[in-house]
């Protein structure tokens, strides 16, 4: 019978480590491809394209490097029938919700059961709605207006996100493929809408949300 390929992308060593032994004997998903940064990631499906990739929201500290909403973009973007899992410990409402606009199939927080990962690749084969990990079931429920971050936009959040992780501007701009001033209109609209008036305040916020 042959079996559903599956990309894992992780830079945590442990975790790709844990990913093969939980898919190792299994006689519906075999693993094809591994990568550590979301440019690996991409190489890899262009040269091998596969049913499934799990990945988490951000990999590693190169600023080089492809992640964010950029990265799930870019999937969804150049590979359109590949089912998205997202495996993470990222715990922002609103990233996570807006992630599902990307392209992805279902969400697994690295703090629930490791067969979550399993249920999680049955169900975006089968079924077409968005899979979340037990601890995440509340995101099914419709988005509450005092959620705060739900009004930014994904790229007034991957902004915030990376500003706050020590970014500059210009680096946001060159990762993002932007202007310095649209970035830096997006990161004044984020502020504005966040209520917060000092860049101090804006890494605060991150900090609490979860965003870094």
């Amino acid at each position: 019978m042959n079996r559903y390929t599956v990309t894992i992308s992780d830079d945590h060593p442990h975790i790709l480590y844990s990913l093969k032994m939980l898919f190792s004997g299994n006689d519906k998903f075999l693993i094809t491809n591994e990568a550590v940064c979301g440019k690996d990631l991409l190489s890899a499906l262009s040269a091998k394209l596969t049913d499934i990739v799990i990945t988490d929201f951000s990999l590693g500290s190169d600023r080089s490097t492809i992640d964010g909403f950029t990265k799930l973009r870019a999937l969804h973007g150049r590979f359109p029938d590949v089912r998205i899992v997202l495996l993470t410990s990222q715990k922002n409402t609103a990233i996570l919700r807006k992630a599902s606009e990307y392209g992805v199939h279902a969400i697994v927080s690295k703090g629930d059961s490791v067969e979550e990962t399993v249920l999680a690749c049955h169900h975006v084969i089968s079924q077409p709605d968005c899979y979340y990990s037990s601890s995440l079931s509340y995101l099914k429920e419709p988005v509450k207006g005092g959620e705060r971050g739900s009004t930014l936009t994904p790229k007034e959040l991957e902004v915030v996100r990376l500003f706050s992780s020590g970014y500059s501007l210009a680096e946001i701009a060159q990762r993002q493929n932007r202007t310095i001033s649209t970035i830096s209109t997006q990161k004044y609209n984020a502020m504005r809408r966040l209520g917060v008036s000092s860049n101090i305040e804006l890494i605060r916020y991150a900090y609490a949300q979860g965003l870094i």
